[in-house]
């Protein structure tokens, strides 16, 4: 009996394993950040209270080497101007109210163990 290569069965079932972990990454953030996003009042000027945490969303890489989360360029103030950024990391005359940042980084145990349970069933684990 010769040999047998699984070797491309193994990288299918990494790759495959891969862009499930950053889909399941990607909604775990996504969710943490709208969670975590402020939501301004009508009656403090806000045009449209709630679209920052409406517009937070994810983007697995085609690489499939990351995932990025973000708010779209939906969320724009009365300038029409971006402002996610702006809430993220705050201004000269507004206070940072981070809310992207931390929703990793106060999760990252759960985004390791999201990743590893992704792996394993896809190489065939339990």
């Amino acid at each position: 009996m010769g040999y047998k290569s699984n070797l491309n069965n193994v990288l299918n079932a990494l790759e495959k394993g891969k862009k499930e972990a950053l889909t399941s990454i990607g909604a775990f953030g996504t969710a943490e950040a709208q969670l975590r996003a402020p939501v301004g009042k009508k009656e403090d000027g806000d045009i449209d209270p709630g679209r920052l945490r409406q517009n937070i969303t994810f983007n697995v890489h085609d690489d499939n080497n990351g995932v990025s989360i973000g708010a779209t360029n939906a969320v724009v103030n009365k300038k029409k101007k971006p402002y996610a950024a702006w809430v993220e990391k705050g201004t000269a005359k507004m206070k940072a109210q981070p809310f992207l940042e931390p929703s990793i980084m106060d999760n990252l145990s759960k985004i390791e163990e999201i990743a590893g349970q992704k792996i394993k069933v896809n190489m065939g684990g339990k």
